[in-house]
C-alpha cells in the first residue's frame, strides 16, 4: 500500500476477512479511522466469496484500505492472504462484525511491549442489551469461565507480535481459527488492554445462541483430533466448582447446562452427517452500539 518513500510506515497491519459482511464493514472501518493517524493503518479487507457490496464498500475507501478478493469462501484462506499481503508488524486480525478504535489497538500494543506477551486484545465486554432473558443467563455463566477470563484473546480480535505470528505460521483450515490461535499461547504469553473495549455482540435469540455454540463446539472438536492439547488451551471448570464460588447463580447454571448439552447433541448430528457448512447467527450483526474499542470509563 506504500509506494512512495515519503509516505510513512504504519504502525501496524490490520487484516479484515469479510465474508459478505456489506452490513457491518463501514462501521468496522469507519470505527477503525476515526481516531487513526495519518499513514498509522494499514488495513486490508480481505473479500472472500463475497455475492454481495462487501468489495465495493471496502474500495469505497480509496487508498485508506486495501481490498484483496479471495473467491473461495474461506477464512483461513482470506487470513493467509492478508498476511501474504502484509507488510508490518504488530499485526491485528479483526472480524468484520467487530468495532474497535486505532486508540485501542494502540493500547494493546503498548500493553504487550510492558507485559513482553506475543498476542492481545483489548477487553472485552459482552453487549446483552435486547437480549432475552435465556441469552443473558448463558453469558452470565460464560463470562465467569476461564477462557473469558484468563486474557481473552479470540473473540473477533486479537494482536500478533512478529515472534507470536512465527508461532501460528500459517492458518490451517479449520473452522475455530480464534481458538486455534488463543490455546497456542500460555496465559502468561497472552495480555489484555484494561484501558479499552470492544463489544462482543452475543445473538438475540435462543435458536441463534445454540447455532454459535454448536458452531464452537464442532470447532473445538476438530482442534482436539487434528492437535490435541495445546498449551493455552482454557481450563476447566464444572457447575459445581462455579457455584461453590459464588461465581454463579444456580438459575444461570441450570440454563447454561441446558443450552450446553443441546448444542453438543446438534454438533454430534452435524458431524454425523459429515456437514461442513458455516452456520452464521446473523441476528447479532445488526444491532448499532456506541462503544467500539472506547478508553474504559469514558
Amino acid at each position: 500500500m506504500q509506494d512512495h518513500a515519503d509516505q510513512p510506515v504504519p504502525a501496524f497491519s490490520v487484516i479484515i476477512p469479510a465474508h459478505n459482511e456489506e452490513k457491518v464493514l463501514a462501521r468496522c472501518l469507519d470505527t477503525l479511522l476515526a481516531d487513526s493517524k495519518p499513514g498509522e493503518l494499514e488495513i486490508l479487507v480481505v473479500a472472500n466469496g463475497c455475492t454481495d457490496r462487501t468489495v465495493e464498500i471496502g474500495r469505497s475507501y480509496g487508498n485508506r484500505v486495501g481490498v484483496i478478493e479471495v473467491s473461495e469462501a474461506s477464512k483461513h484462506a482470506a487470513l493467509n492472504a492478508g498476511d501474504k499481503a502484509a507488510t508490518v508488524f504488530p499485526r491485528v486480525y479483526l472480524d468484520a462484525d467487530i468495532t474497535v478504535s486505532a486508540g485501542a489497538i494502540r493500547s494493546v500494543v503498548e500493553e504487550m511491549d510492558r507485559a513482553g506477551a506475543l498476542i492481545g486484545a483489548p477487553r472485552a465486554v459482552i453487549d446483552l442489551d435486547g437480549c432475552p432473558a435465556i441469552v443473558r443467563s448463558f453469558y452470565r455463566v460464560w463470562c465467569e469461565t476461564p477462557w473469558f477470563t484468563d486474557n481473552l484473546v479470540g473473540s473477533g480480535i486479537y494482536v500478533l507480535t512478529a515472534a507470536g505470528h512465527a508461532r501460528v505460521g500459517v492458518f490451517p483450515a479449520i473452522t475455530n481459527d480464534d481458538q486455534y490461535v488463543h490455546d497456542l499461547f500460555e496465559t502468561r504469553e497472552r495480555t489484555t488492554s484494561n484501558s479499552y473495549q470492544f463489544l462482543v455482540r452475543p445473538p438475540r435469540t435462543v435458536q441463534g445462541l445454540i447455532k454459535r455454540r454448536t458452531r464452537t463446539l464442532v470447532g473445538q472438536r476438530e482442534l482436539d483430533r487434528r492437535f490435541g492439547q495445546l498449551p493455552g488451551r482454557a481450563r476447566r471448570l464444572s457447575l459445581l466448582d462455579l457455584l461453590r464460588r459464588r461465581r454463579a447463580r444456580i438459575g444461570d447454571l441450570i440454563v447454561y447446562a441446558i443450552i450446553s448439552k443441546m448444542a453438543a447433541f446438534a454438533a454430534t448430528r452435524k458431524e454425523q452427517r459429515g456437514d461442513r457448512a458455516w452456520e452464521r447467527d446473523e441476528t447479532s450483526r445488526t444491532i448499532p452500539s456506541a462503544t467500539h474499542g472506547q478508553r474504559e470509563g469514558s
